[in-house]
């Protein structure tokens, strides 16, 4: 693969992100709601009943030290889920100190290995002066994440688009046979792997909003663009620890709001820990 990178994933991703602007509003009618999903680490929405090729959302990276009190990490990411695979790629923070880091991971399903981390990785200014160095983001922006899977290629491109112009590009070819991505999931991250629900969660006394994040599109391999709302099935996804039965709920998703391509997280206070799926209030 030659040339810039950055330059190369736009001229893959923007028609699609283009169409999004027009499919968002007509894919509300058929959206399709499923039951809430359980994931050891991340809270957000989930997309399944369909194969994906392309996932994008933008996220504010909020001050990460004021949730310093219920958590030691958090993060950002977007991610495609196969079969065979989890491709992943965002920004991971710790709340003591410091600023967002980018990164780009694929996982076997199976065995949770990792199968690449941050493969031919570049970190572009805006100027396109570029490195291997992943980027260390500070607060107060707003960043795009997308990954875009080329099938007929078996390329998958993952980046992480900062608001002045830099980005974080990492690609890599799937060695394997070509990939069906049936699931596409967006959200905020606390532990180090989808899997991971060893961290530790403190509840805080309410709801606390955790992140924002807007312009939620995805792309199937057919070419169809549409936000959450749309004829594949959304799923809200809830945080749960699971080490102890039933009451160890970390953060849920608020319902989807601007046509399907906008959602807010929380952490969820003590007073909603139990047997019940909790809900914001």
């Amino acid at each position: 693969m030659s040339g810039n990178p950055r330059r190369l994933l736009a001229a893959a991703v923007v028609p699609g992100v283009i169409a999004a602007a027009v499919l968002a509003g007509s894919g509300a009618a058929g959206a399709s709601t499923g039951t809430a999903e359980i994931s050891p680490e991340q809270a957000g929405y989930t997309a399944t009943g369909a194969q994906f090729k392309t996932i994008t959302a933008t996220a504010f990276l909020r001050q990460q030290d004021q949730y310093a009190g219920e958590v030691a990490t958090l993060g950002h990411s977007v991610q495609l889920w196969s079969s065979g695979q989890v491709v992943t790629v965002g920004v991971t923070a710790a709340t003591a100190s410091g600023g967002y880091t980018t990164y780009a991971t694929i996982y076997n399903r199976i065995t949770h290995q990792v199968i690449a981390s941050n493969p031919n990785a570049q970190s572009c200014d805006p100027d396109d002066n570029c490195s291997s160095e992943p980027i260390t983001l500070d607060t107060g922006d707003y960043l795009t994440m997308t990954i875009s899977y080329s099938p007929a290629a078996d390329l998958v491109i993952m980046t992480a688009d900062y608001g002045d112009g830099s980005t974080f590009t990492s690609y890599a070819t799937i060695t394997e046979p070509p990939q069906t991505f049936t699931e596409a999931r967006v959200g905020t991250d606390f532990g180090s792997s989808p899997w991971d629900g060893s961290y530790s969660y403190t509840p805080p006394a309410k709801y606390v909003k955790i992140a924002a994040y807007t312009n939620v599109t995805l792309t199937t391999y057919s070419g169809h663009t549409a936000t959450l709302w749309s004829w594949w099935v959304h799923h809200k996804l809830l945080a749960n620890t699971e080490q102890q039965s039933g009451s160890d709920w970390v953060a849920v998703p608020t319902d989807l709001s601007s046509g399907g391509a906008s959602f807010q997280t929380l952490f969820v206070p003590q007073s909603a820990q139990g047997p019940d799926q909790p809900a914001p209030s």
